[in-house]
């Protein structure tokens, strides 16, 4: 009909939608089938026909705010309109629902029919309700699902004599695919067919992408790129196209501090989405009855993995209740329509299980997993499920959790790999079978909590024996852990493979050191001719590559220290592998670098065998050392990008992170990335690393970072710290950190030309001593570039030669050591000028 033969009496759509909208009412999205649905209805009724209309669907999905968008509809159209709401504490009262719908005008007249027959009362309610529809009136009744069966059979009169009266009823339900609770499915098959089977029926499904993107703008929150529709898809799925569920995100996004951007908000999301779910979750389960709260409990702890019937037995459900309490958990939406069903909601089980007694949870969850077990349930799925279990005894237990907290530490979750290793600590093992889980937990430790990793080892050392393997491993992640470099005292961790402890350096390796004048330490005299290995062939490959480092801190005879870190690469990989890592650093201080890092790489591969991320972490750090020294750049950047992907920095034993930091600082040195350099170096160091032998390469770093900022005093001081440092240990081989030509183009830059000259010499010296190509190479190199000289250029061009065969090495080093002389040329510079125009020696930036 149009709206020009439309009679007076009947108001336009548009009329009704204009004066709703006074009502100041949120709007609606993706609900625009179903307002119009109740605009025609509203029309109607306010014209003199009846008419029912039920809605329904999940929690949530807004059925309550679609009512009193009807409700709006039916006042602006100038219906009189009724209210009832149902809820858990109304249901025990008989007519307590349709008590809240009765006008005051009747309520002495229904009350008279207190001493009838229940048939009478019902009769009475009807009639009463009834003649306040002596205009056109609309009875509007939420959550029907929750009136007493009396109010439940007056509805249904009603519904009976709709055509005695302009009387509208708008009613919502929860459902769930069709399916209704038992209480109100006759009323909605009565409502369905009322009328000539002109009852309407709304179903309120979830909605799409573009509302949950139109709800989410109209908030003023920040959002992705218009192109960017997986997000809106993404945001769908998390809140499940649930009104409720996206208004409470929405609410607590915008409770966040700040303004925040869209990355932020993908991330804060997800997080109050999955809040949302458990509460949700909690407040639907709550008003649930004994027995389908009983039935959602076990669903929760079998987590779909124990057939539905057995779930019910074992919270001691009857057979003849099961379907009555599912049909009541799918229309909450608190379960799914699977077989066996799942919770719908949430996996957060926390709150549903708040209300059972500790022993039943206990019972329960251990009945459900050895039921899973018999399933041959997925391990994947079973080791959540004994997290929470008393310990079994049974066999597969420990295994289970051990699988799984493998699978969850190669794919880089050690918090949950952690986890699962606990539990089965909890499990009676032998004792054999607990240091592999102790060992194993401290692996996962290592990576998250340093102190539970210490406090494992130190459980798995005071208990019986460790197998060989055991021990190696164990003193493997140890050293790992902490000094980058091997020092004495760490000799008592360190293991061959048949379990014998490694032997202390002999009187040869510890000999008298003499002290420079310059605070170094002067080399002992050789002893044994060149090639010739101190230790014996059966020398157990740690104590070998201890004293192959200690030969090389003493710049002794580079091609005896070669075969000596050969002999320990020679070793079985089934032994520790922290000794290859240092005969691998060995063989790089030698000049030996492809040697080095191919051994290298056969280690790690090994260390990722073994499962042990702290192991390949330092490993990787080692080849970004030696890729440093063999001038490859970019691929240390690439082995530090690595390590720091693997494990996080934040959970690094200091000392690694203090080597972490000088590796860093170098190859940014080498990419001529000196900003960024000198902000790494200003950086607080880590607490409690001044101490280790990281420091040492750290105030190398800095040295030359500020060497190159122009600020040769400071250097000086950095530099000169380096060499106090190594010498206390004995280290004075050049090849290992070349200071003291460092230090030298620091005194150059501060006018001290003679004890820069003693320094090259002395460092030139220990470098011959020591018989390799690059060891000299460097000393030559600064000593040519910072102090010119005619036959300079020649000595430069034996140092490139010596330093690498490729030209981009060769480029490194000089880029490096032009950038660490640039202020000592103009420094040069200005003095020849005029004397009155030097600069003093003060620390002053000269670039």
């Amino acid at each position: 009909m149009s709206s020009a033969a439309r009679p007076p009496s009947e108001p336009s759509g548009r009329a009704l939608r204009e004066r709703a909208a006074q009502d100041e009412l949120a709007p609606l999205y993706g609900r625009e089938t179903e307002q119009a649905a109740l605009l025609h209805m509203m029309t109607r009724l306010a014209a003199g026909h009846a008419g029912v209309t039920v809605i329904h669907g999940v929690p949530g999905s807004g059925r309550s705010r679609l009512l009193r968008r009807g409700m709006s509809f039916a006042r602006a159209a100038g219906v009189q309109v009724l209210t009832a709401l149902g809820s858990a504490s109304s249901s025990r009262t008989s007519y307590g629902f349709v008590e809240q719908a009765r006008p005051r005008a009747t309520a002495h007249g229904a009350g008279q029919d207190a001493e009838r027959s229940a048939e009478a009362l019902v009769a009475g309610w009807c009639r009463g309700l009834l003649s306040a529809a002596h205009r056109p009136t609309l009875l509007a009744l939420d959550d029907v699902q929750w009136a007493d069966p009396e109010s439940v059979r007056v509805i249904s009169g009603l519904l009976r004599r709709l055509g005695s009266a302009p009387l509208g009823v708008l009613l919502t339900v929860t459902s769930a695919r069709g399916e209704f609770p038992d209480a109100c499915a006759s009323l909605v098959d009565q409502a369905a067919f009322s009328q000539d089977g002109r009852g309407v029926l709304l179903e309120l499904g979830p909605l799409g992408a573009r509302e949950v993107r139109a709800m989410s703008e109209a908030t003023g929150l920040p959002a992705p790129a218009a192109p960017d529709s997986l997000w809106w898809e993404r945001a769908a799925q998390l809140s499940q196209g649930s009104p409720r569920l996206l208004r409470r995100i929405l609410d607590e996004l915008r409770r966040e501090p700040g303004t925040m951007s869209a990355a932020a908000l993908r991330t804060a999301f997800a997080r109050h989405a999955d809040d949302a779910r458990a509460e949700l979750a909690a407040e639907s389960a709550a008003p649930l009855a004994e027995g389908p709260l009983a039935l959602l409990r076990g669903l929760c702890v079998c987590r779909g993995l124990v057939p539905v019937d057995r779930v019910a037995a074992v919270v001691g459900l009857d057979e003849a209740e099961l379907p009555g309490a599912l049909r009541a958990l799918r229309v909450q939406g608190l379960i799914d329509f699977g077989d066996p069903p799942r919770p719908a909601l949430t996996d957060r089980t926390t709150a549903v299980l708040a209300g059972l007694r500790s022993d039943e949870r206990r019972r329960l969850h251990a009945e459900a997993a050895r039921w899973a077990h018999r399933c041959d349930a997925a391990e994947e799925d079973l080791a959540p499920l004994l997290l929470d279990t008393v310990p079994l005894g049974d066999p597969w237990v420990p295994a289970v959790l051990r699988h799984t907290a493998r699978h969850r530490l190669a794919c880089g979750r050690h918090a949950e790999a952690a986890e699962y290793l606990e539990r089965a600590l909890r499990e009676p093992l032998v004792p054999v079978e607990r240091a592999e889980v102790l060992l194993e937990a401290a692996e996962a430790y290592a990576m998250t909590a340093p102190e539970a990793s210490e406090l494992r080892i130190a459980e798995l050392l005071s208990g019986a024996e460790p197998r060989p393997r055991l021990r190696a491993a164990t003193a493997d992640l140890v050293l790992a852990r902490g000094e980058p470099l091997p020092a004495p005292a760490d000799l008592a961790l360190w293991w061959d493979g048949s379990g014998r402890r490694a032997e202390p350096p002999t009187a040869e390796d510890s000999g008298p050191r003499a002290v420079s004048p310059h605070g170094t330490v002067a080399p002992a005299a050789r002893t044994g001719a060149a090639g010739h290995v101190p230790a014996a062939p059966e020398t157990p490959p740690a104590a070998l590559a201890v004293a192959a480092w200690q030969k090389a801190m003493r710049s002794e005879d580079a091609c005896a220290v070669r075969e000596m870190c050969r002999q320990v690469l020679r070793a079985p990989l089934d032994g520790p592998l922290f000794p290859r890592f240092t005969a691998c650093r060995v063989l790089s201080l030698a000049d030996a670098h492809g040697t080095a890092r191919t051994a290298l790489d056969v280690t790690l591969a090994e260390a990722g065998q073994r499962g042990s991320p702290a192991l390949v972490a330092s490993g990787l750090l080692l080849r970004a050392q030696l890729n440093l020294r063999a001038c490859d750049a970019e691929t240390a950047t690439h082995d530090l990008a690595a390590c720091r992907s693997l494990v996080p920095p934040a959970v690094w034993d200091p000392a690694r992170l203090a080597a972490l930091r000088a590796a860093q600082i170098r190859v940014l040195l080498a990419r001529e990335c000196y900003e960024e350099a000198d902000r790494l170096a200003a950086e607080e160091p880590p607490p409690g690393a001044e101490e280790s032998t990281a420091w040492i390469e750290l105030l190398y770093s800095r040295a030359q970072v500020l060497l190159c900022q122009g600020h040769p005093r400071r250097a000086l001081a950095e530099a000169e710290e380096c060499g106090r440092r190594l010498a206390a240990r004995g280290w004075l081989n050049p090849a290992l950190l070349a200071w003291r030509s460092l230090a030298a183009l620091a005194h150059l830059g501060c006018g001290e030309e003679d004890r820069a000259a003693a320094l090259f010499a002395e460092e030139l010296r220990l470098a011959e001593h020591w018989g390799t190509d690059s060891a000299p190479a460097w000393t030559e190199l600064r000593r040519s570039l910072g102090t010119p000289a005619p036959q300079a250029a020649r000595f430069t061009e034996r140092a490139l030669r010596r330093l690498g065969r490729t030209p981009a090495a060769r480029r490194l080093a000089q880029a490096l050591v032009v950038k660490e002389t640039a202020g000592l040329h103009r420094r040069a510079r200005a003095g020849t000028a005029s004397p009155a125009s030097a600069p003093a020696a003060t620390d002053t930036p000269m670039t």
